[in-house]
């Protein structure tokens, strides 16, 4: 039932993030090959950006998991954008809680259309035992002129 708590915990985080923001959310859909991810989060063309995640199981992995990540821009560009930042997850397959250190690198390939990007990220993690994750993704940014 702790996973109730943090979900809940994350959507009023959310709401309250957004609401904050300018109006400005993104939406993202992350794999890795064995796992998908949802995500919402903050304008991530700002200095600091965070997001909430929740994974989307299916049939090989029915497994519940929530992660909250905070996100440091080192390098803006038309381009791509260049981030680092912690994250704090929980994971109902191994009973617990994970912390991790994503770096990110977010590609805007349309010239004309910035708000849309490619994700790639790796992340350093650690939940007992020390492990890597690479991520593949897309994300777009609502409200962005």
């Amino acid at each position: 039932m702790n996973y109730l708590k943090f979900t809940l915990f994350l959507v009023i985080f959310s709401i309250a993030t957004v609401k904050y923001t300018s109006a400005q959310v993104t939406v993202g859909v992350y794999s890795n090959g064995i796992l998908t991810q949802l995500g919402a989060g903050t304008d991530p063309e700002k200095e600091f950006f965070g997001e909430g995640r929740l994974f989307a199981g299916d049939v090989l992995n029915p497994f519940f998991g929530a992660e909250a990540i905070g996100q440091y821009n080192f390098h803006r560009s038309d381009w791509y954008n260049a981030s680092a930042g912690l994250m704090l997850g929980y994971y109902e397959f191994d009973d617990g809680a994970r912390i991790g250190a994503p770096v990110m690198l977010a590609f805007k390939p349309i010239s004309n259309h910035r708000a849309f990007s490619i994700m790639m990220e790796a992340t350093p993690l650690y939940n007992g035992d020390f492990g890597l994750r690479g991520n593949f993704g897309l994300r777009y940014t609502i409200g962005k002129n």
